[in-house]
């Protein structure tokens, strides 16, 4: 019996010697962590004076578009390989980029040590399908449609200011309507103040805090503003 107990231990401890650390291997967050202090992640792509390299977009994009496969079935496994040698292993001659955008950048740093073989295949893998030219057709297409809706449309399409507002209103927020009425005298500014500063107390029967919205326009924070201080809401209208 003793003896059983003992092989017992000794393959239990063995065993925690040998287990291997988990790595998460989303190649979403791994983009975020690993690539994000020098390459824009946006789409579309931004870019500024003082980046360190080249949107993560541009490159993938152009990756894509210069090299060279026999079956484009091949392309993704190309791409994964490249990404993985190059990343720990940087070098001009081995570059796809053209010559003035690595004049203008340099040859990025070896990522040896601070990124593993699996966390780059991971990286990889999201980079080649989230970077890609017919979404980014898309992504354009819809937001010409948004650009071309009155300012306060534009919120209401791209916040989530009807959640609590309009599908939830009276039950976690008070309606537009609400709003509106109670700030009838004051006009838009205290509205534009919650907008911008998020709101909390003010509603004694609603206990969630409104959070900000600072990433609004002026012309978007007048024309929501207005929207609600006007009742412009067909869903809201007192009747």
């Amino acid at each position: 019996m003793l003896r059983y107990i003992g092989v017992v231990a000794i393959l239990l401890l063995s065993g925690c010697g040998t287990q291997k650390h988990h790595v998460d291997l989303n190649g979403e967050k791994l983009t975020q962590e690993k690539c994000a202090k020098c390459h824009n992640l946006d789409m579309p792509p931004k870019t500024s004076d003082k980046e360190l390299a080249p949107p993560l977009y541009t490159v993938t994009v152009h990756l894509k578009d210069w090299m060279t496969v026999n079956n484009p079935s091949e392309l993704r496994g190309k791409f994964i390989e490249f990404v993985k040698s190059y990343v720990i292993s940087p070098d001009r001659s081995k570059s796809y980029c053209n010559k003035k955008s690595l004049d203008t950048y340099g040859v990025m740093p070896s990522q040896k040590g601070n990124v593993s073989e699996d966390e780059l295949e991971a990286i990889a893998h999201h980079i080649f399908d989230t970077y890609d030219q017919m979404k980014m057709l898309e992504i354009l297409q819809e937001k010409a449609k948004i650009d071309a809706l009155p300012p306060a449309q534009q919120v209401l399409a791209t916040k989530d200011c009807k959640m609590c507002h309009i599908a939830a209103a009276g039950k976690i927020a008070p309606s537009f309507a609400q709003i509106g009425k109670k700030y009838a005298k004051e006009g838009i500014a205290p509205i534009k103040e919650a907008i911008l500063h998020g709101s909390k107390g003010k509603w004694p029967q609603y206990t969630i805090p409104m959070r900000t919205y600072t990433d609004l326009t002026p012309k978007q924070l007048d024309g929501i503003a207005h929207f609600i201080l006007t009742c412009e809401c067909e869903h809201n209208r007192t009747k």
